[in-house]
């Protein structure tokens, strides 16, 4: 018996990190998992992936910034599986200057992906979760940036931070359907995000992907850093039975970065 037999579940920026953990660790439990992802191709080898391995997959490729893609996201999940009961709304990606250094398209791109994106899957999967006895379970994906800030990220911060307030009203509001929302902080997870910027070739938007080299050498004095699978272990607890009651709540899981 896995712990998420017989429940549906979509995740967002699932192609790489810890999006692709947590679908791969979803299906082992037992789930029916349906991924999305900007990017196509990885996208397709994590469905091969889990059918691979004797579970049910299928994905499509979407941007969460387009309300339209997102409910095509969304009606193809529960066409092909006849239902949604777990949404894990993982997309995100940063784009870090100093304030005054920072261009619109900078701020944009990172606000509508992180914060809009969001709202946008969770509007469009609303007429799925919103039933009575569906154990409805949202996960969104935040960061303690959006708890106590970080320089170079006023864009980053502020959309993780919106994230805790999404999340607390969507608790709220549908609560009476018997649907948790909760949010996870997280602190290094060791992804193509938080990796080598000057060893990156690959692009997303027109910019490179990763960190400055010095400022991650400075994270990896502080903090041992989690591999996606370490992540994704919190996102199945909240997405479980184990987790009936909570909701609202905003999970560190930080290893002491932020306390």
């Amino acid at each position: 018996m896995g712990k998420l037999d017989g429940r549906v579940a979509v995740i967002t920026g699932a192609a790489r990190g810890i999006g692709r953990a947590d679908a791969l660790l979803f299906a082992s439990e037992g789930a029916a998992v349906f991924v999305s992802d900007i990017d196509e191709a990885p996208l397709a080898e994590v469905v091969k992936e889990i059918k691979a391995a004797g579970g049910k997959a299928d994905g499509l490729a979407g941007d969460v910034r387009k309300l339209e893609d997102c409910q095509k996201i969304m009606d193809q999940a529960a066409e092909k599986f006849g239902q949604i009961n777990i949404l894990v709304n993982n997309a995100g990606l940063t784009r870090d200057a100093l304030i005054n250094r920072m261009s619109e398209a900078q701020w944009d791109t990172c606000v509508d992906i992180s914060l809009k994106g969001t709202f946008n899957c969770i509007k469009a999967a609303s007429k799925y979760l919103m039933k009575q006895d569906n154990n409805g379970r949202i996960i969104n994906v935040a960061s303690v940036a959006g708890l106590m800030g970080n320089v170079g990220q006023i864009n980053y911060s502020a959309a993780k931070s919106g994230l805790i307030g999404l999340t607390k009203t969507v608790a709220k509001e549908w609560g009476r359907y018997g649907l948790t929302c909760n949010v996870i902080a997280y602190g290094f997870v060791d992804t193509r995000l938080t990796a080598e910027k000057e060893a990156q070739e690959e692009r997303v938007d027109g910019e490179l992907v990763g960190i400055p080299k010095k400022i991650r050498d400075l994270m990896l004095l502080q903090v041992k850093p989690m591999t996606p699978e370490d992540a994704a272990k919190p996102v199945l607890f909240l997405a479980s039975d184990d987790a009936a009651f909570i909701t609202g709540q905003v999970l560190n899981v930080s290893a002491g970065i932020y306390m």
